[in-house]
């Protein structure tokens, strides 16, 4: 896909090209070529329809999604990784061409060291007001500030102002609805209006806002307090968005948490500021009651946001998981799903009760982390990048700084990715030259789902001073498992694969120039790196890692 933003600034900042470099520098530089993404389709697999199939297959939660004229356009979370808020555009609701990033300068997004890998930015909205003829992203940034908002005539641009703060604005997961008479309103969540009675008791508020002076004005409403019915104890309302339709204002929220009771729920009112009461069909999607070793399952199903297309038609945008086991394992997080919705009784319903959803991959691809001299418009960088740690050569290779930085240290390592996006994949690239001069260095491929839970697989020297092809895996409860093989060619090119099963393992192998490959000794558990086993909201981080510490 065409990248419209540009990385001229990271890139210029970044840029680093050997030739430049001291003798002693040189030792720290790894130079990498043929970076290679492979998803292949199984023997005998059913291609699934759009549909059925991940809308967005990669860790592209929390979906926002605006249409004006025939212009689509989708931004997701982003959290502790750089940049931030991926935004992409379709004419049709199908072919879906990524534009990059909203906050794409430092100055838009502040990540600093220690920020945890699922803070950072949460649930963005994009909306659009027709009478500045404007677009306008407002987020979370959790840890780090709040709630604030960037704005911009033309997404496809790339340019997006820098943040305007709302101190006001409580909580998480702020949304605008831009309405028919001029009025804009902000709905997020925040804490319970009270005395919290249970775990996950949270609230619905509403804020006016002035569009024109760009401010909130007034006091805040609240507008749901606990969920559909708080004499169940529902917990965590969420991910609200209002939507003005006819004669009645629909409040849309998640509700159940982000794992397998997740759930979309709807309210309804004549006013927008309420009251409001819950419609007659709830949830109106969910997957929760369903049998989790039913055959390609997407699970935990919820935070969704609607959107009428230029015939009428109404569709509904969500995250949801697809599990490569009956536990709840994964490997890409939580993804972007699509789906029709349907009026009943004067409410939209997105799935039926018990309707059973279907995840499977929709086809064959190859990706790669840069071409053409400039990094992929999907590739991005663990908290702010340190900067001049990369450069792409002339020759197209790239070379990555070994810094000092461990994964473990909750800062920026050296370190560039993009998302895994299926649970069976084939991951490659040539390391042509690293010279590790101690056990601390190494050079490779990352497999990454936070500061804990990773898996590099790369050169470096063992206890002897012998080069080696190892495996370094760690995650939570202090998992930490080493293997290596020695190679007898420490100057000839490395090349290194690893491999998802789709069943729950990763294996490794490597060949020294153009000899065969060998297998590494060992496979590593793939759940060490589920979002189960690490907590967090993200998926697997792919690429490339180069350190001259500790791992």
């Amino acid at each position: 896909m065409k990248n419209t933003v540009l990385f001229a600034s990271l890139l210029a900042a970044c840029a680093m090209v050997l030739g430049s470099c001291s003798e002693e520098d040189e030792a720290r530089f790894a130079v990498f070529s043929d970076f290679n993404y492979r998803v292949v389709m199984p023997d005998g697999a059913e291609v699934a329809s759009p549909d059925w199939a991940p809308l967005l297959p990669g860790c592209y939660p929390d979906p926002s999604i605006v249409r004006v004229g025939g212009d689509y356009y989708l931004v997701n979370s982003s959290f502790a990784f750089f940049p931030g808020v991926p935004i992409w555009h379709s004419n049709d609701l199908r072919e879906w061409e990524r534009l990059g990033y909203v906050l794409n300068r430092r100055e838009q997004l502040d990540l600093p060291d220690s920020l945890r890998i699922s803070g950072g930015i949460y649930a963005p909205d994009i909306s659009y007001n027709p009478a500045n003829e404007t677009f306008y992203v407002i987020t979370t940034l959790v840890d780090n500030g709040g709630t604030f908002y960037v704005t911009s005539k033309d997404p496809k641009s790339g340019r997006w102002s820098d943040p305007v703060w709302l101190p006001e604005v409580g909580g998480i997961d702020p949304s605008i609805l831009f309405d028919t008479d001029g009025k804009a309103y902000i709905v997020n969540n925040d804490r319970a209006p009270g005395e919290p009675l249970y775990e996950g008791h949270c609230s619905i508020r509403l804020h006016d806002f002035d569009w024109r002076t760009g401010k909130v004005v007034g006091e805040e409403t609240v507008l749901v307090d606990g969920g559909v019915d708080i004499s169940k104890k529902p917990g965590w309302i969420e991910g609200p968005h209002l939507y003005h339709v006819g004669d009645k204002y629909y409040l849309m929220c998640a509700e159940g948490g982000t794992e397998f009771n997740h759930s979309e729920v709807l309210f309804e009112s004549t006013d927008p500021k309420g009251p409001y009461k819950p419609c007659r069909i709830n949830p109106i999607l969910t997957q929760r009651s369903l049998d989790p070793s039913r055959p390609d399952p997407v699970s935990c199903t919820g935070h969704a946001d609607l959107v009428e297309d230029q015939e009428g038609n109404w569709w509904a945008v969500f995250l949801g998981v697809r599990p490569y086991d009956s536990a709840g394992n994964d490997i890409m997080g939580r993804e972007t799903f699509i789906h029709p919705v349907s009026w009943r009784g004067g409410q939209p319903v997105i799935t039926d009760a018990d309707e059973v959803l279907v995840g499977r991959a929709q086809r064959e691809f190859e990706s790669s982390l840069w071409a053409d001299g400039k990094l992929s418009p999907y590739a991005f960088f663990i908290r702010n990048p340190q900067g001049d740690f990369y450069g792409v050569n002339e020759d197209g290779t790239l070379n990555l700084k070994a810094s000092e930085i461990a994964l473990r240290d909750r800062k920026s390592p050296s370190a560039i990715g993009i998302w895994a996006t299926e649970n069976s994949f084939d991951l490659g690239v040539t390391l042509d030259d690293f010279t590790p001069e101690s056990t601390s260095d190494i050079a490779g491929l990352l497999l990454y789902q936070d500061d804990e839970c990773n898996v590099v697989f790369g050169k470096t020297l063992n206890s002897y001073g012998d080069a080696v092809a190892r495996v370094v895996a760690r995650s939570k409860n202090g998992y930490h498992v080493e293997f290596e093989e020695k190679l007898s060619d420490s100057s000839a090119p490395l090349r290194l694969q690893i491999r998802a099963d789709g069943e729950g393992h990763y294996s490794f192998r490597f060949a020294e120039g153009d000899g065969e490959y060998r297998d590494m000794p060992q496979t590593v558990d793939a759940s060490i790196l589920s979002k189960l086993t690490a907590c967090n909201f993200t998926g697997t981080m792919i690429g490339l890692y180069a350190s001259s510490a500790e791992i």
